[in-house]
């Protein structure tokens, strides 16, 4: 039960106690006045007695009550102030929660670019690493390449030195060799204008004088007294000796002697066998 419960719980018994009184003065009339002031007086005592002391009781319990009233007010401007900085607290807090709920919402974003850069990059780095592999295979070819042209170029080298001591023999050799050759009125090619070169043709045109025309002339190296068998297929036909030359032609005599069947056009002429 609370101090106001109390508190009003007296009152009613106070006033209980005073009608109970004036019940019992209503009561007395009927009565003797003498004992019945007497006992009255004697009740009037113990009511003023009980009414003193329920008044001291009242005032215990509003001293009470005001106490308790006063520590109530104190422990609720208390917690009032209390209610206050967690206000404010909460604030801040709310506040915090909102820099941080911003601050992560950048960071996220941040981490996101940054992931995105990153996967960028690692591809870039990827592609270089590709590129690097290429470029050093490339490098490295190239190295060799180096390499093997070098040990060429020093072949090379080498050759060019032995040619040069070799050309430098073959020019004293043919110095000597052309004084030899002046000193007898002869020409370097006198003893080779015979040889015919190596080359082949076909027969273009064939007369009636024995006079056969062919594909290759005097480009092809042929001179005047060269001669050249005959053949068709594995047959061998004769021999012709050339009679006069052009550019890209020849006409060639058919040697009789030789022959050894009839020469008709298109059958190959060769200086393979002369």
């Amino acid at each position: 039960m609370s101090l106001v419960g109390k508190i009003f719980t007296m009152l009613i018994l106070i006033m209980s106690i005073v009608f109970m009184a004036f019940a019992m003065m209503v009561f007395a009339t009927h009565k003797n006045w003498k004992t019945a002031a007497a006992g009255l007086q004697t009740k009037l005592t113990a009511a003023d007695q009980a009414n003193r002391d329920a008044k001291e009781l009242l005032q215990r319990l509003q001293t009470d009550l005001a106490r308790e009233q006063a520590a109530r007010k104190a422990a609720l401007a208390a917690l009032q102030v209390r209610a206050a900085g967690a206000e404010q607290r909460l604030a801040a807090k709310e506040k915090e929660l909102g820099d941080l709920t911003a601050a992560h919402s950048q960071a996220t974003q941040t981490a996101k670019e940054a992931q995105t850069r990153l996967t960028t990059l690692e591809d870039e780095t990827k592609k270089l690493r590709d590129d690097l592999r290429g470029e050093q295979k490339k490098v490295d070819q190239a190295f060799l390449t180096v390499v093997d042209l070098t040990d060429k170029l020093n072949q090379a080298e080498s050759l060019r030195q032995n040619l040069e001591e070799v050309n430098t023999q073959a020019t004293k050799q043919m110095s000597q060799m052309k004084q030899v050759l002046d000193a007898h009125g002869l020409r370097p090619d006198t003893l080779v204008t015979h040889i015919p070169p190596k080359v082949e043709g076909i027969v273009t045109d064939v007369s009636t004088k024995d006079l056969v025309e062919i594909s290759i002339g005097a480009d092809d190296g042929l001179k005047v007294g060269h001669t050249l068998d005959v053949c068709r297929g594995d047959q061998y036909l004769g021999r012709i000796v050339i009679k006069r030359t052009e550019p890209d032609r020849a006409v060639g005599q058919v040697m009789k002697e030789l022959q050894r069947g009839q020469i008709k056009r298109g059958d190959r002429v060769t200086t393979k066998f002369s």
